[in-house]
């Protein structure tokens, strides 16, 4: 929410989404993890890290192709460019 004062929080049944003019990320809390979903597609993922999985195929809550699964600090530092890029995507 850092990025920008006009990324709104909604809370839906399973997940978190953080939008602007459309959904830029979704937030899934999980026991041992967070999953985030994140509007990008696939293909502007290069060099992915080990955390990255691409979810185009794959039924899931949230809006997005690209999966992150968040288990410690150095994940989130890891993912945050993603973010960033997702955000400037949607402009």
């Amino acid at each position: 929410m850092g990025l920008d004062t006009s990324i709104e929080q909604t809370p839906k049944k399973f997940y978190v989404a953080y939008k602007s003019s459309q959904n830029i990320v979704c937030m899934k809390l999980e026991k041992e993890n967070i999953t985030l979903y994140l509007k990008l597609k696939p293909s502007d993922i290069s060099d992915p890290p080990k955390i990255y999985r691409d979810v185009t195929n794959i039924g899931h809550y949230g809006t997005g192709n690209t999966e992150f699964k968040i288990k410690s600090e150095h994940d989130i530092e890891t993912v945050k460019p993603y973010i960033e890029m997702a955000y400037r995507k949607i402009g």
